[in-house]
């Protein structure tokens, strides 16, 4: 698969068959994602990968739970109460990993290079014909002290992307996109 495939076929994943993805892939997916550019070549990030099912169920309820109780700190999220207070909505999707793109820059240029290799991690995952999906409904609890303790991450490291990632069960169709609004100074 061509880069220019990739960019027009990655989907955000949130159905996934049972089976794992093995060490050297996830390592392989870190590789491509630090090859993304980053403000002075400082690159103060950093990763954590969750592969055991039994650490991903327990993290996701604790983030959804945080997340129903922090709804009135995020209105634009109120339309989703529903979906965080169904016991059996996982916020992960039954992915067989989650890995958590961090910085120990306190920057914002630290968190730019972040979202930089998230989408290098999320083109190299859907190049390797896994599915990926950026869940924005741990991010408030993985900024937490708790959470910090929970994944080895230094309380001064600021979580920037948590990506969950699996063998797609399904891929959804392309949304469709408005043309790019364009000014061209000439």
């Amino acid at each position: 698969m061509h880069l220019f495939e990739a960019i027009y076929t990655r989907r955000s994943i949130r159905e996934f068959t049972s089976e794992g993805i093995d060490e050297s892939t996830l390592t392989d997916l870190i590789d491509a994602a630090i090859q993304a550019p980053n403000a002075m070549n400082r690159q103060l990030w950093r990763f954590v990968v969750v592969t055991s099912r039994d650490e991903l169920r327990r993290i996701g309820q604790v983030a959804k739970a945080y997340a129903l109780a922090g709804l009135d700190r995020t209105p634009e999220l109120a339309g989703l109460k529903g979906h965080l207070a169904d016991p059996l909505f996982d916020i992960f999707y039954g992915a067989p990993a989650l890995m958590v793109i961090w910085t120990i820059g306190t920057d914002d240029m630290s968190v730019h290079d972040c979202c930089l290799a998230a989408e290098n991690l999320m083109l190299a995952a859907t190049i390797k014909g896994l599915g990926s999906c950026w869940i924005g409904f741990s991010e408030a609890w993985l900024a937490t002290p708790e959470a910090k303790v929970a994944l080895g991450i230094d309380q001064a490291g600021r979580p920037v992307a948590p990506i969950i990632l699996g063998h797609p069960q399904s891929v959804p169709p392309a949304p469709a996109r408005e043309s790019a609004q364009v000014t061209w100074i000439r």
